[in-house]
């Protein structure tokens, strides 16, 4: 894939403008892999915690938790046309058992038939790794109501049909098959031999080490999301083996695990997926002044999704919250909530605030702060702002003093204190919070339209704020140095699935574009390198765990961007200190893509 092409982003401050590329990963992590598939709504069942946005070939990871789940998702891109149709194909006897074609080849339907229909109450698959893989199997189960909902069971005769999907492409698949009764279960192993996949680069990356067996890294798969191919959401496993594609026809940068589903943007537009691969139309927001749903993120909010829209007056600083069944709950405008604020402090807003279609906010990620009720929202352009969830008042605002902003004093009014040693972030993203600390990606770059910019440093850092109300003040708790050092200007993410398991994403680095994941755990031997184009040389770092605020802040050692430089890509173990070992997570205890209940 080329690095760079006419059709190339420029870097001159536009992140979606001529891109080759432009994708997102999310990272999904899930908690009770016995849960059941409900066949009812029950609103909200999964809080995607981790999202990474990427430029050109962005890998953006987005961490989810679900209640009730136990699974962990990741997924690349690959590029796939899938005309979306469960229509089988002719079938595969297995004894009283028959596999046919779903979608893809990643999607299998097992067919079989059960005896005792009143006492049968749940169908459950478990796809077992490569011979050689660090992964945890994947495992699902469906509830029988979930299956008569979806037609996957016919009381009448018995016959039951089980969606296996996060297969292996192009190889033999051990699956085992558990089908419950109320006093038993009964259980059959078959082998599922699906077709090869080319999905281009994803199918063949460049692994320069790869994820180290025993190691306790506790994610196995990772969303990628992009808006090239019409596949998102694409899944790969940390393996960098793909076992997931997106079968709705589109190519998006929004797109979530929510609701036992992928919900994915396109253009005024929210979709939802199944696991299956069935896509339907779930809203169409252009009825409200909405222009495009599919700017960047859709984040996990109080209730529902958090979807970053354009509308016929605002450019990137509106949010909608939405419902599984794309209902608005909940609106935020940007522009009239910061003007309303300047406007009470005794300042212009109109030398701030601009109409569409400038770019003033340049909005990019929200996260929900359930301790005190507030929406975070990620301003590339100026700065990380909470305002409460339900009023829409400004709590408090965290950025570098040096830019546009912070020369009003109604918004320097609301600036969090640094505390000694606290660096702020600057042209950030990816924001959350995991442990109740702001976790974000310091992309390190000033603003593109606001004047004066600010500063720009000549590296890149994941960074953790501990934020005290109290006291008003932003304390960085935690922050990873590569070495060398990256400097990725725009997009990019962090996110933390367990504590101290991160997957960090780099857009960008040097004058070349490429795709770059690390993963880290507690521990301090190296996970593994799982690089999406061949790099040149290798990349270690320190993950520090800040002790005091005082904590001394050496600039990581950056080497002049030239032709040899390029992004590396690891998965690795951090380095830390003074933080508390997790204990060891055994085969089979997070196990599962989605044991959706």
């Amino acid at each position: 894939l080329p690095a760079f092409s006419q059709n190339s982003p420029s870097l001159n401050g536009s992140e979606s403008g001529g891109e080759f590329f432009h994708w997102v990963i999310r990272l999904f992590r899930t908690r009770n892999s016995e849960k059941y598939l409900s066949g009812k709504k029950k609103g909200r069942t999964m809080n995607p915690l981790i999202q990474l946005k990427i430029i050109t070939l962005p890998l953006l990871v987005s961490l989810a938790q679900k209640r009730g789940m136990n699974a962990r998702l990741i997924a690349p891109m690959a590029a796939l046309v899938c005309v979306l149709s469960t229509a089988a194909a002719p079938a595969q006897g297995v004894g009283n058992v028959q596999v046919s074609d779903g979608p893809t080849p990643f999607i299998r339907f097992v067919h079989t038939r059960v005896g005792n229909v009143a006492s049968f109450t749940f169908a459950q698959f478990q796809i077992q790794p490569k011979t050689g893989s660090a992964t945890r199997p994947i495992k699902v189960r469906y509830a029988r109501s979930y299956l008569e909902a979806r037609g996957y069971f016919d009381s009448n005769n018995g016959n039951v049909t089980i969606p296996v999907f996060g297969l292996y492409a192009g190889r033999p698949n051990r699956v085992i098959i558990d089908l419950g009764f109320s006093q038993k279960t009964k259980e059959f192993a078959i082998t599922i031999t699906t077709p090869a996949y080319d999905g281009g680069t994803y199918s063949n990356p460049t692994v320069i080490q790869p994820r180290l067996l025993g190691t306790t890294l506790s994610y196995d798969f990772i969303l990628l999301k992009n808006s090239a191919n019409p596949n998102t959401p694409i899944i790969i496993d940390a393996d960098a083996e793909i076992r997931w594609v997106g079968t709705a026809g589109v190519g998006s940068l929004a797109c979530i695990l929510f609701d036992n589903a992928f919900y994915v943007a396109s253009g005024t537009l929210l979709l939802r997926t199944e696991f299956d691969g069935g896509t339907t139309a779930v809203a169409d927001y252009s009825g409200i002044g909405v222009t495009n749903v599919a700017h960047h993120n859709i984040d996990p909010g109080r209730e529902g999704m958090i979807l970053d829209v354009n509308t016929v007056d605002q450019t990137e600083s509106v949010n909608l919250e939405v419902d599984a069944g794309g209902k608005v709950l909940r609106t935020w405008n940007l522009a009239n909530i910061i003007s309303a604020a300047m406007i009470a402090g005794g300042d212009d807003p109109s030398q701030f605030v601009y109409p569409a279609p400038t770019d003033w906010f340049h909005n990019n990620a929200c996260a929900y702060r359930s301790s005190d009720n507030s929406l975070i929202v990620s301003s590339r352009e100026n700065f990380v702002i909470a305002i409460d969830y339900d009023s829409g008042t400004i709590k408090w605002i965290l950025g570098d003093p040096t830019k546009h902003w912070y020369q009003f004093p109604s918004l320097r009014a609301f600036s969090l204190t640094l505390a000694p040693g606290t660096l702020p972030p600057i042209g950030q993203h990816a924001v959350s919070m995991p442990g109740d600390q702001l976790l974000l990606f310091d992309d390190g770059t000033g603003s593109s339209f606001q004047q004066p910019p600010g500063e720009t440093r000549t590296y890149s850092a994941p960074r953790k704020y501990q934020i005290d109300l109290g006291a008003f003040e932003a304390t960085e708790t935690w922050h990873y140095y590569p070495d060398p050092s990256v400097y990725s200007p725009y997009c990019s993410s962090v996110y933390e699935d367990a504590p101290d398991n991160y997957v960090i994403d780099y857009t960008l680095g040097g004058p070349y574009v490429y795709t770059g994941i690390v993963g880290l755990d507690w521990s301090k031997a190296p996970l593994g390198r799982d690089p999406y184009q061949a790099f040149r040389s290798g990349l270690s770092g320190q993950a520090s765990q800040i002790q005091k605020a005082s904590a001394s802040r050496d600039e990581p050692r950056c080497a002049a961007n030239g032709p040899e430089r390029s992004v590396k890509t690891i998965l690795a173990k951090p380095v830390t200190t003074g933080a508390a070992s997790q204990p060891s997570i055994l085969a089979g205890e997070r196990s599962g893509i989605a044991d959706a209940s």
